[in-house]
């Protein structure tokens, strides 16, 4: 089977005759109607972008000169969208420029929030950047036109030789808009011009804000640009990759962390006949195969989408370390994704917010229906080191029924049931009854799985904490009966004595 590279090749010397053909009539055409610009030969075909809250008028704008002798003419459909043909000295692409004029609101946030949420997101480009970072290095200030959004459409899943995108959208700030620019290679041949582009772009930029971006879209554009000539030099820009923190909040309490997902159910977004990211690779492979643009009006509008959603996730994580949930930011209707933020807040250093939140799981009232057994767990421990031992037993006992219930039950929350009874209630009944269920979860648990030395140890030690229980209870029972023996005796010599 011919590679993905050997028919994109193959296509685009088809395409080439088409345009030849195409070039023939448009001549022929400007020729009748007397368009043009005397013996230069070079049409201007710039065109006002108009798409229901967007133009393209205004803002950082790309000059360039279209439609030259040697470049392919730009077909309809992609002039009916909005996109222009730009030339460079590496070339040709396709450009779709759109300006969102602030007041823009997408979901729940205005993109203009960004000039004070940027800022806020320095904890996390630290935390992401600090591997490049040398000893004695300033940091890199994060501001909002600094910020580079950026999302690629791929002709396939992987980051290898093979693997081209085809399309590269970038999200940037100015002080009155959000533009967003989308990059298209209708062949091989104008991926140098696309890159250059993109380069251009990156000069005046500090950092990337991608969802998964550090791992997939950047090291897959370094790989293009190694292949078209480019050399990397530095450190490269920093990454704000939302993915990570995404994860880190909503991965228990989401269906999937696909940003799809979370803009629906966290940004206030739904996506009404969106083509899923997946079907971009074969949409561009129809395009290519009949050079029909409107295979491609779809892709363009999901991958605009994308940036949009970056920057109002940008927005949303700025509103989380800046302390601002429950006032910009919705307040989490799910104890979970509250524990979660604040253990966030607490790994990136804001410790006075993640405390807050912390104080008020304290005071809120558990859901019947969560079935969260870490996080229960993970709390307990906060408040038992607090000394707020009560909060901690009611979590360890909510804890213990949800293990109880679960298909891979975790033993944690008896044993520190157990150990609470033991060494501080002296109630060692309740103490061996708690022992003897962790014992028997564990056994629940590994009684399918091959038994390692660490399974091992675990049974042992539970099995030497029941051992050790009932053997207190028994020295508690004989202690009982003796002193109940000693009581009796001297009862009837009290009784003799009369």
């Amino acid at each position: 089977m011919s590679s993905l590279k050997e028919r994109l090749e193959r296509l685009k010397a088809a395409a080439k005759s088409a345009e030849q053909e195409a070039r023939n009539e448009a001549a022929q055409s400007e020729e009748a109607c007397d368009i043009g610009d005397g013996a230069s030969g070079v049409r201007n075909v710039n065109v006002a972008l108009e798409a229901g809250h967007a133009s393209g008028d205004s803002g950082d704008k790309c000059s360039a000169n279209h439609g030259s002798e040697g470049a392919a003419v730009l077909h309809p459909d992609f002039s009916d969208f909005g996109i222009e043909q730009v030339e460079n000295e590496y070339g040709t692409f396709l450009l779709r420029r759109l300006e969102y004029r602030f007041p823009f609101r997408h979901g729940h946030y205005g993109l203009e929030q960004l000039a004070d949420c940027a800022e806020r997101l320095a904890p996390l480009a630290r935390r992401q950047n600090k591997k490049n970072l040398k000893i004695g290095d300033p940091e890199v200030a994060v501001e909002p036109q600094g910020l580079l959004f950026l999302d690629t459409e791929t002709t396939g899943l992987g980051v290898g030789a093979g693997n081209v995108p085809f399309m590269i959208g970038m999200g940037t700030y100015t002080e009155c808009s959000f533009i967003v620019e989308q990059t298209l290679i209708r062949h091989p041949g104008e991926e140098r011009a696309m890159l250059a582009f993109l380069a251009e772009k990156l000069k005046s930029r500090t950092h990337i804000a991608s969802y998964n971006g550090k791992t997939f879209d950047w090291p897959l554009i370094e790989g293009r640009f190694i292949m078209n000539g480019w050399r990397p030099t530095g450190a490269g820009p920093g990454h704000l990759d939302f993915l990570h923190p995404a994860r880190a909040i909503w991965r228990s309490t989401l269906p999937s962390c696909k940003l799809s997902v979370v803009e629906g159910a966290r940004l206030g977004l739904a996506r009404e006949e969106d083509v899923p990211g997946s079907m971009a690779p074969e949409l561009y492979i129809r395009f290519l195969g009949d050079n029909d643009p409107r295979h491609l009006y779809g892709v363009f509008e999901h991958n605009e989408k994308d940036v949009l959603s970056l920057a109002a996730l940008a927005i949303h994580f700025g509103h989380l370390l800046g302390g601002r949930l429950g006032s910009e930011a919705a307040w989490p209707e799910e104890t979970e994704e509250l524990y979660r933020v604040a253990l966030w807040l607490e790994s990136l250093g804001r410790e006075a917010e993640a405390e807050r939140l912390f104080g008020s799981l304290a005071e809120r009232r558990w859901e019947e229906g969560s079935a969260s057994f870490v996080w229960r767990m993970a709390l307990a421990v906060r408040f038992k080191r607090a000394g707020a031992l009560d909060r901690a037993i009611e979590l360890w006992e909510e804890a213990a029924r949800l293990a109880e219930k679960s298909r891979i039950p975790s033993w944690e929350a008896h044993v520190e049931l157990a150990k609470h009874y033991e060494h501080r209630i002296k109630d060692f009944r309740i103490a061996l009854f708690n022992a003897e269920s962790a014992l028997e979860i564990a056994h629940r648990r590994y009684s399918l799985m091959r038994e390692t030395e660490a399974v091992r140890l675990i049974k042992t030690r539970l099995l030497h904490r029941c051992d050790r229980l009932r053997k207190r209870l028994e020295r508690l029972r004989e202690a009982n009966e003796t002193a109940e023996g000693v009581a009796h005796s001297s009862g009837r010599d009290m009784n003799l004595c009369e």
